[in-house]
């Protein structure tokens, strides 16, 4: 019944498509309405240049389904590589953006309601027609651009010859600053919010809970402990990790509007990557033609090393050497560029190479 009862509401939304039903009068309540409350002193916690704040938000932000690039999660060969990773991948655990779908201003220590008109997009939503899933991050940030909404970022890839590709253009960080989220990883203790549409299918969901109950059709906001300390070693050798204490798993069954989400306030360094969105989140590698100059100086940030390509990319290009260049320290969100001397935009063990420099390597090429 209950979710008869939000389909009808739905189909009101979408009949009306404004804020005000006609001919019924007064403005369409929200779906739901979220209490939450920030927690902190932000004085600490600003970055450098930074001494006041210009509007204090929290964002509701659909999170997206994403698998990291092998580079990251895979034995590093050679050993020199798990210096690049620190610098280039983020979390594999982390809350990834995907849309942001309502923003609310707020104030330290006093709580706030959050309600939300809209029901998660298609593309948020995770299954298929019987049972779809989608999770939230509540993410509290200064809204330093006055947009009114939360501004996602992307790594910025290191240049390469050619066009680059659609996928490989840069884009400037966004201004906001990002001071803590209810859902940042899987690894450490949240509270995500769920849409259920439909019977919960644990093989078509993401962001898993194990041994947490699944949630209930609807709106609901619901707590876990996050996985055990070794989660890492656990996930690369293909198990999920467990989680730390079961007793923390809640909110399957009670109503969101009931369930105060807290949020504390932590250093922008320590919780940006909630705001990088991803350019593949399928975990594929697109290697990219060296340019004619090096795209990094030696001691400019930028952390580099040749290695092995994956054996499932190799395939009849089992001589190539990729080089891997990590983004900036300063850079907003991690991200890794992968370099070949030959290959194709899409395949780099493609038959025909886009660009094939291993007669004649530019000068600068270290590997």
């Amino acid at each position: 019944m209950k979710r008869v009862a939000l389909l009808v509401h739905l189909a009101i939304l979408g009949a009306t498509g404004c804020n005000n039903l006609q001919g019924l009068g007064g403005p369409v309540p929200p779906l739901v309405t979220f209490q939450l409350e920030v927690t902190g002193d932000l004085g600490p916690l600003r970055p450098p240049g930074v001494t006041s704040d210009v509007s204090l938000q929290v964002a509701l932000v659909w999170g997206a389904q994403w698998v990291t690039e092998p580079f990251c999660i895979l034995a590093p060969e050679p050993a020199s590589a798990a210096a690049v990773i620190p610098a280039g991948c983020r979390d594999p655990f982390g809350f990834v953006p995907n849309l942001v779908a309502a923003s609310v201003p707020v104030t330290i220590g006093t709580p706030t309601s959050l309600p939300l008109f809209d029901p998660p997009a298609s593309d948020v939503l995770v299954g298929d027609q019987s049972s779809r899933v989608a999770y939230a991050s509540l993410v509290f940030y200064d809204d330093r651009d006055g947009t009114g909404t939360l501004n996602l970022s992307e790594s910025h890839p290191t240049k390469s010859g050619g066009d680059g590709g659609p996928d490989q253009q840069d884009m400037t960080d966004s201004n906001d600053v990002i001071y803590g989220a209810s859902f940042l990883t899987m690894t450490s203790s949240e509270q995500r919010v769920s849409f259920l549409d439909g019977a919960f299918n644990p093989m078509a969901a993401f962001y898993p809970r194990p041994g947490c109950p699944a949630p209930m059709d609807g709106f609901r906001v619901l707590g876990a402990s996050g996985f055990v300390a070794d989660a890492p070693a656990l996930a690369a050798s293909g198990t999920l990790p467990p989680e730390r204490d079961l007793s923390q798993c809640t909110g399957a069954d009670l109503d969101p509007g009931a369930t105060l989400v807290m949020i504390a306030a932590k250093a922008p360094a320590d919780v940006a990557e909630v705001s990088c969105s991803e350019r593949t989140l399928d975990g594929s590698i697109r290697y990219r033609q060296p340019p004619a100059d090096a795209p990094y100086v030696d001691g400019d940030g930028h952390v580099h090393v040749c290695a092995q390509l994956p054996s499932f990319d190799a395939s009849s290009q089992s001589n190539l050497i990729q080089l891997v260049v990590s983004g900036l320290p300063t850079d907003h969100c991690k991200g890794l560029t992968h370099y070949t001397l030959r290959g194709c935009r899409e395949d780099v063990s493609c038959a025909v190479p886009d660009w094939d420099f291993t007669a004649n390597p530019p000068f600068w090429w270290p590997c």
